[in-house]
C-alpha cells in the first residue's frame, strides 16, 4: 500500500478518530473469511449485509484493529468514522495521489478482463512482473476501484485497471477519480441497455473514459464508424486511434488492442517476429475464469465455461469461437441476459436464432421465447443435468453461458 500502515496515518488521511493505541497493520480486510492475523477490519455495509455484524468474528480471527461507524466496547484499538464508504474513498484518493506511475484504464461492453490480463502479461514480459499492477479479478465498479488502488505497491511503475458501468455517469465518475494516463475501449455492444437505453447511450457512457485521459495520453477504441464522432468529441486534442473490427478471434482482437495501446503509449518498437512469439506465449498463459474457459467434464466431454456474464455481442462472439471446433455434438446451455430492459425479448430471440446455426442442441434455461425448432428445448435450471447427460462423451462440446445473476457456474459443477 502506498501509505504508512499505521492507524494514526489512516486517521489523519480520512479525518477519522482513533480510539485506543496506535498500531501498525498488515492489510485492510472486509471479509472475515479471508482476514488474517494483524489485519485491519473495515466494517462495510452492503445491500444485504452489514460488516458491523462480523466485528466479533474478525477479532476472533486475529484482526488487531477495526474501522467502525459505531462506538465499540471491545478491548481493541479502532478507528471511529461517520461513514465507512467515505473513509475508504478518502483512503483510495490519497493512494491515487501518491502513485507516480503510468495508469492504463480499460472499458467496453465485452473483453475488459481478458484485455487487462493480456496487457498485464505483455507489460510483465517487457518490464518485469514486479513493476506491473493489474486490478484484481473483475473489480471494475466503485468499490472495486477503491480496493484495487489499495493494492498498489511502491515497486509498481505501470498499472492497469478495468472500469465498468451499470448506470449512466458511472464511467465518468470512475475515470475522474482514477485519472488514467491512457484509455482503451474494447467495443460498444448491447450491454446494460436497461439503463443506457440504446447503443448510442452505451457509446456515450463508455467514451466518458476519454474525457479523463491525460492530455498527452493515448485513446484507443474498436467501434463501428457511426460511434466515431462521439469518441472524437470526448477525446478532443488527445491521441485517438481506431482499430478495425475484422473477422478475428476474440483473443486476436484483445491482443491487438492491448499491444497497440502499450506500443503507442510507451513509444515501444518491437519486431514482428518478437510480437508473434509474445502473442503465442501470452495465449498459453491467459485464463480468465468463466470466460471461454475450456474444461474436461464427465466422460471426457469438452466444456466451455463462459458463465461469468453475457450480453448479445458476447454470445455472438462465443458462437463464432465455437464454430472453429470440430465435434459430433455441439450443445449450448444458455441462460438469461440481464439489464436489457425493453429490448430483452427481442435480443434473447436474436441470440436463440443465431444459436441454431452453430449448435446441434440448444437448452434455453428459464428463458421465454416463441421461437420453435427441433433443436431447442426450454427447460428450468434444475433440469439441465438430466437433459445433457445423455450427450456426455469425447465427441461432445457444451457451451455454458448466461448473465452473472443466473449463476450458471452452479450448473457446470454438477454437469
Amino acid at each position: 500500500m502506498l501509505i504508512d500502515k499505521k492507524l494514526s496515518k489512516i486517521v489523519e488521511i480520512t479525518n477519522s478518530e482513533l480510539k485506543g493505541e496506535d498500531l501498525s497493520f498488515n492489510k485492510i480486510s472486509t471479509d472475515t473469511r479471508t482476514l488474517k492475523k494483524g489485519d485491519l477490519f473495515l466494517a462495510l455495509k452492503g445491500e444485504n449485509f452489514d460488516g458491523h455484524d462480523f466485528i466479533e468474528k474478525a477479532i476472533a480471527k486475529g484482526a488487531n484493529s477495526i474501522v467502525s461507524e459505531r462506538e465499540l466496547n471491545y478491548e481493541i484499538s479502532y478507528i471511529k468514522t461517520k461513514n465507512n464508504h467515505i473513509f475508504l474513498k478518502k483512503l483510495a484518493k490519497q493512494i491515487r495521489k501518491n502513485f507516480k506511475g503510468t495508469i492504463f484504464a480499460i472499458t467496453g461492453s465485452n473483453g475488459k478482463t481478458s484485455t487487462k490480463e493480456i496487457s498485464f502479461l505483455i507489460l510483465s514480459h517487457i518490464f518485469g512482473e514486479k513493476k506491473i499492477f493489474k486490478s484484481p479479478k473483475n473489480w471494475n465498479n466503485e468499490l472495486g476501484l477503491y480496493f484495487s488502488l489499495l493494492e498498489l505497491k511502491p515497486d509498481h511503475d505501470l498499472a492497469i485497471f478495468e472500469i465498468g458501468t451499470n448506470f449512466p455517469g458511472e464511467i465518468g465518475n470512475l475515470s475522474k477519480f482514477l485519472k488514467p494516463h491512457h484509455g482503451l475501449i474494447t467495443n460498444i455492444g448491447s450491454s446494460h441497455l436497461e439503463f443506457l437505453k440504446n447503443l448510442d447511450g452505451v457509446a456515450n457512457e463508455k467514451s466518458e473514459l476519454f474525457n479523463y485521459v491525460g492530455k498527452e495520453g493515448c485513446c484507443l477504441a474498436r467501434v463501428d464508424n457511426k460511434y466515431k464522432k462521439i469518441l472524437l468529441k470526448k477525446a478532443k486534442e488527445k491521441n485517438l486511434m481506431f482499430l478495425k473490427k475484422g473477422n478475428k478471434s476474440i483473443y486476436d482482437l484483445n491482443f491487438e488492442a492491448s499491444f497497440k495501446i502499450i506500443e503507442s503509449a510507451l513509444s515501444l518498437e518491437i519486431s514482428k517476429i518478437k510480437k508473434i512469439k509474445l502473442k503465442d506465449k501470452v495465449k498459453k498463459i491467459v485464463k480468465v475464469p468463466g470466460r471461454m474457459e475450456r474444461k474436461i467434464g464427465p466422460n471426457n466431454t469438452t466444456i466451455i465455461d463462459d458463465s461469468y456474464n453475457a450480453n448479445p455481442d458476447s454470445f455472438f462472439a462465443a458462437f463464432e469461437e465455437i464454430s472453429k471446433f470440430n465435434f459430433k455434438n455441439k450443445i449450448c446451455v444458455m441462460g438469461k441476459m440481464g439489464e436489457l430492459g425493453i429490448n430483452s425479448s427481442r435480443l434473447h430471440d436474436a441470440v436463440i436464432s443465431k444459436s441454431l446455426i452453430h449448435f446441434d442442441h440448444i437448452f434455453c434455461v428459464d428463458i421465454e421465447s416463441k421461437i420453435s425448432n427441433e433443436k431447442i428445448k426450454y427447460i428450468s435450471k434444475n433440469e439441465v443435468q438430466n437433459q445433457i447427460k445423455i450427450f456426455f462423451g469425447i465427441d461432445t462440446l457444451i457451451l455454458f453461458k448466461a448473465s452473472r445473476s443466473v449463476k450458471m457456474e452452479t450448473v457446470i459443477k454438477v454437469a
